[in-house]
């Protein structure tokens, strides 16, 4: 059996790549799916945050264990013995052209010391996506979003929960308004501050 490397993967689910094989978008919900699936199995036997670091590594994602400088950009920066869960915590996760979707985030339930993620042109992140940064919570400080043309306002919504975010930044989003992100700062708690464009929104 042939394994794909993490590179062929990502490029596979390409959204240019995927048409090539299916133009009704089987071929590409089914790769999604696989590849971003939960096993719970491989969660209870690794522990959640390497379960996530793989989830989000097989896609194209970057991942910074806590207490680290850089990011893990390849499976050989994962702890060679999976039993060692003791100080591996994902602390940031880059998904820049990642190939992450709704399907996976549930792999971040769990992981208690994610602080900081980054979603920019990342086409498969959604309003479920979105939705399920819940599960970090308590953690989650710093976010990012940018050309992700799957997010709507009710995606946005959804982050006002997200009770210790301290800084938002949200750039071309094609099927956000403009009102809409001004409605969004009103929701966020007050301590959040939003950046629009690289430009700082002052709430009022």
């Amino acid at each position: 059996m042939r394994i794909l490397s993490q590179k062929v993967i990502s490029g596979l689910l390409q959204p240019q790549n995927v048409y090539k094989f299916s133009k009704n978008g089987i071929f590409e919900r089914a790769l999604l799916f696989v590849f971003n699936r939960v096993s719970k199995s491989r969660v209870d036997l690794v522990g959640p945050d390497r379960a996530c670091a793989e989830w989000l590594m097989r896609n194209g994602a970057l991942v910074k264990w806590k207490g680290y400088n850089s990011y893990i950009t390849h499976y050989n920066g994962l702890p060679l013995d999976s039993n060692d869960r003791g100080v591996y915590h994902i602390e940031e996760v880059d998904g820049t052209n990642a190939a992450i979707s709704h399907h996976g985030f549930p792999h971040f339930a769990g992981c208690n010391h994610v602080k900081k993620i980054k979603l920019v042109q990342a086409s498969y992140i959604d309003d479920l996506a979105l939705c399920q940064l819940n599960l970090l919570n308590k953690s989650l400080v710093e976010l990012e979003i940018s050309e992700c043309p799957e997010v709507t306002f009710k995606g946005l919504k959804c982050l006002t929960e997200l009770e210790n975010l301290k800084h938002l930044k949200i750039g071309e989003l094609p099927n956000v308004k403009d009102e809409e992100i001004n409605d969004l700062m009103k929701l966020l708690p007050k301590n959040c501050d939003l950046v629009r464009e690289q430009v700082e929104v002052e709430k009022k």
